[in-house]
C-alpha cells in the first residue's frame, strides 16, 4: 500500500475550504449528500493513514526513542489526548495491521469511524479477538452496507457466538450487580437503575405503555382547552416529562391494591433454529460452547435478542420456552415478519404488531423515534390504485412527520437484506450505505 501525504499551507487550506463551501451552497439532494460524504471519505483515509503510522511505531519500537513506555503513551503525548483516545488509536492500528481486507477498505474510505470502533472492540477482546480474522469478509460486508444500529447488533451476535461463555458471564454479572439508586440534589432527585438487558426491555415496555396513556391525556387536555385550534398549540408536557410521569404512574399503580390485575408486559425474543437448538442442548448439558460452529459462516450469526436489539442470554431463552412465555417470530432474509406464532394471550391489531416486531423505530434515515405514536405506512399505496395490501410485507414504521413527508414529497421506500432504503422522486437514494 502506498501512502501519499501532501503538505498544504494554512492559507491554501483556508482558500480551498472557502471555495468548497461556496460550491456546496449551490447543491441540493443527492449532490449535497455526495459532497459531504466526499469530505468524510478523506477523513476516513487520513484515519487509516494515521493507524498505519502508529502500527509502524509499534513494530519499530521507535516510541522508546523519547523514553515512552508504550505506543499508547507515545500517542497520548503526541496527540495531547486522553488515554482512552490513545488506546483506541492503538487498538485500531493493531487491528488494521492484522486484517488486510479491512485495512484496504479503511484506506479507501469505505468504513466509518463508528464501525471501526465496534470492530476494534471485538479485536481487542482477549477471549475471542483472534477469531475475527475468520469473519473479516463477513463483518466488512455488514459494516459497509448495514445501518450503524443494525451493524451494532451484528457485532453483539458475533461476540455472543464467538464467546458464548463470556456472554453468559457478562449477563450473570449484570444481573448480580443489579441495583437502584435514588439521590437527592437540593430540590431535585436522580433515579438510577442498572441490570441485565432483558429486564431493561421489560421496564421500557411498561414505561412506554404508560407514556402512551399520558400522551393521550395531553392531547385530550389540549383539545378541551383550544378546540378546533388545538393542533396549533404545543402539548402541556414534553416527551421526557411524560416518561417521568409514566414511571411514577406505574409505581403508584403497583403500590395500590388495584394494580394486580394489570396485563403483564410481553417481550418477544427473536432467535433462529440453530441458536435455539444449541441453547436447549447446552442448557441440559448435552452440548459444548464450540459445537455451534464458525461465527464467520452464517450471516445471521448467533441470534438471540429482543425486538429492540437487546441481547438475551440463551439460558433465559430456554427458561422462557419451558414456561411457555415465548412466541415464535419468523422473518425473511430482509428482516420482515412473515409469521407470528401463537401465545396464550392474543392481541388486536396483529398486522401492526407484525410490522413493529421487525423494527419498532421510525425507519427514516437519521430519525429512529419509537413509541406508541409510531404509524405504519403502506410501502405500495393502498389508495389511489397503488394496489398495496395491509400486510406486514407492505408495512414500514414511521413517525407522523416522516409518514406525511413520504407522501407529500413523493418519496419511495423499500427494504432488502441490507435494511431500509429511501429514494427521492428523481430516483437518487437518501443517505445511501455503500462501499463504492
Amino acid at each position: 500500500m502506498v501512502w501519499e501525504v501532501v503538505a498544504v499551507s494554512i492559507d491554501d487550506l483556508a482558500d480551498i475550504a472557502d471555495s468548497a463551501v461556496d460550491a456546496f451552497r449551490g447543491l441540493r439532494g443527492y449532490q449535497r449528500d455526495q459532497a459531504f460524504m466526499d469530505v468524510e471519505r478523506q477523513i476516513r483515509r487520513l484515519v487509516a493513514l494515521q493507524a498505519a503510522m502508529l502500527a509502524e511505531v509499534t513494530v519499530s519500537y521507535s516510541y522508546l526513542d523519547d523514553a515512552h513506555h508504550t505506543p499508547v503513551s507515545w500517542a497520548q503525548a503526541v496527540l495531547n489526548s486522553s488515554r482512552s483516545t490513545a488506546m483506541h488509536h492503538t487498538r485500531l492500528a493493531a487491528m488494521l495491521a492484522e486484517l488486510p481486507a479491512l485495512a484496504a477498505a479503511a484506506a479507501a474510505g469505505h468504513v466509518g469511524s463508528d464501525q471501526l470502533r465496534l470492530l476494534a472492540a471485538l479485536h481487542s477482546n482477549p477471549r475471542c479477538g483472534h477469531m475475527l480474522a475468520g469473519s473479516e469478509e463477513l463483518l466488512l460486508q455488514h459494516a459497509t452496507t448495514l445501518s450503524l444500529g443494525d451493524f451494532r447488533q451484528v457485532c453483539q451476535r458475533w461476540l455472543a457466538h464467538a464467546d458464548p461463555d463470556g456472554a453468559h458471564r457478562d449477563h450473570e454479572l449484570s444481573r448480580d450487580q443489579r441495583s437502584v439508586k435514588s439521590t437527592s440534589h437540593g430540590a431535585g432527585h436522580e433515579l438510577r437503575a442498572q441490570g441485565d438487558a432483558l429486564t431493561g426491555d421489560i421496564i421500557n415496555e411498561i414505561i412506554d405503555r404508560h407514556a402512551a396513556a399520558e400522551l393521550d391525556n395531553d392531547i385530550a387536555d389540549r383539545l378541551a382547552m383550544y378546540g378546533a385550534e388545538a393542533d396549533q398549540h404545543p402539548l402541556p408536557r414534553t416527551a421526557r416529562q411524560r416518561r417521568y410521569d409514566a414511571l411514577l404512574a406505574a409505581m403508584l399503580k403497583g403500590a395500590s391494591t388495584g394494580g394486580s390485575g394489570e396485563q403483564e408486559p410481553l417481550i418477544n425474543i427473536f432467535t433462529n433454529e440453530p441458536t435455539f437448538n444449541h441453547a436447549v442442548r447446552n442448557y441440559f448439558g448435552r452440548d459444548t460452547a464450540d459445537d455451534f460452529g464458525d461465527p464467520g459462516v452464517s450471516e445471521r450469526l448467533w441470534m438471540c435478542q429482543t425486538a429492540s436489539g437487546a441481547p438475551v442470554d440463551p439460558h433465559d431463552l430456554v427458561i422462557a420456552a419451558l414456561l411457555g412465555h415465548i412466541r415464535r417470530v419468523v422473518t425473511d432474509n430482509c428482516g420482515r415478519v412473515i409469521d407470528l406464532g401463537r401465545k396464550s394471550r392474543l392481541f388486536t391489531g396483529a398486522a401492526r404488531e407484525a410490522v413493529l416486531l421487525g423494527g419498532d423505530r421510525c425507519c427514516w434515515p437519521g430519525c429512529g423515534q419509537r413509541g406508541s405514536f409510531i404509524q405504519i405506512d403502506h410501502l405500495a399505496p393502498w389508495a389511489g390504485g397503488g394496489g398495496g395490501t395491509t400486510s406486514p410485507l407492505n408495512g414500514a414504521p414511521m413517525c407522523a412527520t416522516h409518514n406525511r413527508r413520504k407522501h407529500h414529497g413523493r418519496f419511495t421506500v423499500r427494504r432488502d437484506a441490507d435494511g431500509w432504503h429511501h429514494y427521492r422522486p428523481d430516483g437518487s437514494e437518501i443517505a445511501p450505505r455503500t462501499a463504492t
